[in-house]
């Protein structure tokens, strides 16, 4: 199953009194409802969930005992082969799309959902519900959307879901719109608003996990990039120590730059702390990372002086 399976099988188990269920069916009916104009006028929700479909019928015996319906399911012969399943009402369809208003683009005064942090957290699970769908966080491209196919409604969900400041943003997918989330923390904040309590820990544990893995190839890279700039250095030493040794008159060094000659050829991988560690412990000389580099800037300056002195 999909990680979206699982947030949409999380969210059925929260519990909320009946006018907040009133509104999860209103959602689930504007974003996944057809209304068939016959005679009598009939109201179908799909959906590829079982389990929602049951959520939704029970929903409507709970509000509307006078109904007469019918669940079909059909099973798609290409793609992925899903199987849809329909929830027809074939009688006083019509009690239901007045009560919701699901004519009109406003419906069930949507200005008085959205001054209601509960009731707009109900609507938005009812749509996630019935449309939305999420990235599962083990993959790269955070991700989660509900889908629409009215402009007014992309509009007032994006207007839910920006009350809590979720950064949601709006796309065209061919003729569908999607009402979106990228940031990761945003999606996390979005499945605890609508109760998703399990998956948004697991979400979390996910994305903490990949953070730590990033963070710890992060500092091994650092320390891979450090080792090599260290190798690199220590073998320029190398080769100016080994110069003076065959050119130079070496009776003319200061012994301070003959003691760190003699400990650079005695650890050639040593970075400059291990050396100056060397020095401390085994010489008994304090000396600073700086007064090091000094040491070895100043033999390079005197090989590479006494190379052009015997070349003019």
């Amino acid at each position: 199953m999909s990680f979206s399976f699982d947030v949409k099988e999380d969210i059925l188990k929260v519990n909320s009194d009946a006018s907040l269920h009133l509104i999860e069916l209103e959602a689930s009916l504007r974003l996944a409802g057809e209304i068939v104009l016959s005679q009598p006028i009939k109201l179908v929700f799909k959906n590829t969930n079982l389990h929602i479909l049951r959520h939704f019928v029970s929903l409507i015996k709970r509000f509307y005992t006078n109904v007469a319906y019918e669940i079909t399911a059909i099973t798609q012969t290409k793609l992925n082969k899903k199987t849809i399943y329909s929830y027809t009402i074939t009688e006083n369809a019509d009690v239901i799309i007045k009560d919701l208003e699901l004519l009109k683009d406003n419906g069930n005064l949507k200005d008085e959902i959205i001054e209601n942090s509960s009731k707009t957290i109900a609507y938005l699970r009812g749509a996630f519900l019935a449309k939305g769908s999420v990235n599962d966080p083990k993959t790269s491209n955070y991700h989660l959307e509900i889908s629409t196919d009215k402009d007014s409604e992309a509009l007032f969900l994006q207007r839910a879901m920006n009350q809590y400041n979720l950064n949601a943003r709006i796309a065209k997918r061919r003729s569908i719109l999607i009402v979106y989330i990228k940031e990761k923390d945003c999606i996390v904040e979005f499945l605890r608003r609508i109760g998703a309590n399990v998956t948004m820990n697991y979400f979390e544990n996910e994305i903490i996990k990949r953070e730590l893995s990033a963070n710890v190839n992060r500092i091994l890279n650092i320390e891979v990039a450090n080792q090599q700039k260290t190798n690199r250095s220590a073998k320029e030493q190398l080769k100016y120590i080994k110069y003076l040794e065959y050119n130079y008159p070496l009776e003319k060094l200061d012994p301070k730059l003959l003691l760190i000659m003699k400990v650079r050829k005695e650890n050639p991988e040593a970075s400059l702390n291990e050396m100056i560690q060397i020095i401390n412990e085994t010489y008994d000389e304090a000396i600073t990372k700086s007064g090091l580099n000094h040491r070895f800037r100043k033999l390079k300056e005197i090989a590479v002086d006494y190379e052009l002195r015997r070349s003019m």
